[in-house]
């Protein structure tokens, strides 16, 4: 997830990353309160002694478990079911400084019981080196069903459980109600095409006023969006890159025509050079954003980002092919680190917060099983904090009620953080103009070929 920080679902990640290099043990340890009378106990039930977790968390995300806060809170409430404690050990610096950290510490053979991955290229780069513990046999000794609770929200690892999802990030088109009204277009509703996202975004931009109708960012899934909402997959079934699907070289063009033919939104190229904002939209300079609903943390911070007008939100267009009806979005999630002492006492941990984080965090579940009352306290907690711009009965036809499917934002498979770096570098090269569509998918599948062949011999 390059760029702006996903302020809402990302900050709260960072805060579920930390470290134990600094103590450096960070182990689960056990709490002796046996005594040797105790322990010679004939026919007694053995009580279960409590223990104490170990969860890598930032300095960058340390006031999100302030006390009173809504990670404290869950923390305390899980405490409290179980007589089990939890320690957090802090990781000095951002959450890329504390990832690089974290990294050395599981090389290295370390014992924290729970980590925090934001997105999948973590979550896969992490049980492809063999650092996580695998769940499905501690939920069957929990009689914890996880492909019922979370469905598809569930990114699994060469069929393995390695992960529990904790929050649900799916994308929209969040706009700006001034400059529509201003521009006299009507709000969009429902389900529409991105050729209709380019003519509503032609009548908003406004070169005069410095205001475009389109934004979006410099992330890499930008630049293979329709190939992700048609589902096809960036590995072919032998693991090598699948960049020379011809969706690819179509999703890479369509991305650059936005700028280069239709002029809705400034060039990959405008936004690096000129250094451009990446809360342009927040300033009030753009009329439709697509991104993820980790950016509603931001949208509702009126304080922070003070403004004039009121966002709206819609769902994503798709392809006008028709055959592209997927939103697409991603999980942060927990995980267990394979070296932990207390697997089962970790599980349990993750679990109860995945589960209930929403309750107290306010951000969209991943469980799939909830009451539709639930899920209506979920959207009305986001209306209410919106000051007005939209209501739960938007929130919930834009994210919900939209008849369009889900897949995984990010193409997953070996060498995906490579992937990532290939595609926004050769894609760049096509942006500048120094290499044709055709030349730049090549390569991309050139070199993703040989970062795989690369991975396997580690």
């Amino acid at each position: 997830m390059q760029g702006l920080k996903r302020s809402w679902a990302f900050i709260s990640l960072s805060s579920v990353v930390g470290l134990s290099l600094l103590s450096g043990c960070g182990s689960a340890t056990t709490t002796k309160n046996e005594t040797g009378a105790a322990a010679s106990a004939s026919s007694a039930p053995k009580k279960t002694e409590p223990v104490t977790l170990s969860m890598f968390i930032t300095s960058a995300g340390q006031k999100e478990w302030e006390d009173g806060t809504p990670n404290d809170k869950l923390k305390k409430q899980w405490e409290t079911k179980t007589g089990n404690k939890l320690e957090l050990n802090i990781l000095p610096g951002t959450l890329d400084e504390a990832m690089k950290k974290i990294d050395i510490a599981m090389l290295s053979g370390d014992k924290t019981d729970i980590i925090g991955l934001s997105n999948p290229i973590d979550q896969n780069k992490y049980a492809s080196r063999d650092f996580l513990y695998p769940m499905k046999d501690l939920a069957k000794q929990a009689n914890y069903d996880i492909d019922k609770i979370y469905g598809d929200s569930l990114t699994k690892y060469k069929d393995e459980v390695y992960y529990l999802p904790m929050n649900l990030s799916m994308w929209a088109v969040f706009y700006n109600k001034k400059l529509f009204d201003e521009a006299g277009v009507p709000y969009p509703t429902g389900n529409w095409t991105w050729s209709q996202y380019i003519e509503t975004a032609k009548k908003l931009t406004k070169p005069e006023k410095g205001t475009y109708g389109s934004y979006m960012l410099t992330f890499d899934n930008y630049l293979y969006l329709q190939s992700r909402q048609k589902n096809v997959p960036g590995y072919k079934a032998d693991g090598t890159s699948n960049y020379d699907d011809p969706a690819f070289k179509d999703a890479l063009k369509w991305y650059n025509d936005l700028s280069a033919v239709h002029k809705i939104q400034p060039s990959w190229i405008e936004f690096k050079t000129k250094k451009l904002s990446n809360l342009g939209f927040l300033e009030g300079k753009y009329a439709m954003h697509f991104i993820g609903t980790w950016y509603l943390g931001s949208l509702n911070n009126f304080e922070k980002y003070p403004r004039d007008w009121k966002w709206g939100v819609v769902q994503p267009p798709t392809p006008d092919d028709g055959k592209g009806n997927n939103n697409i979005g991603v999980t942060s999630a927990l995980a267990i680190n394979k070296k932990s002492v207390h697997p089962k006492e970790a599980f349990d941990f993750l679990s109860y917060f995945a589960e209930n984080s929403y309750k107290e965090r306010g951000e969209f579940p991943a469980q799939k099983n909830l009451s539709k009352e639930d899920m209506n306290a979920v959207l009305k907690n986001i209306a209410d904090k919106s000051q007005g711009s939209v209501t739960a009965d938007d929130l919930r036809k834009a994210l919900l009620d939209n008849g369009l499917g889900f897949t995984q934002e990010k193409l997953l498979g070996s060498a995906m953080s490579e992937y990532s770096n290939i595609i926004m570098q050769e894609s760049e090269l096509y942006f500048a103009g120094q290499k044709s569509v055709d030349d730049a998918v090549k390569s991309i599948k050139q070199r993703e070929d040989q970062a795989i062949q690369a991975a396997s011999k580690q």
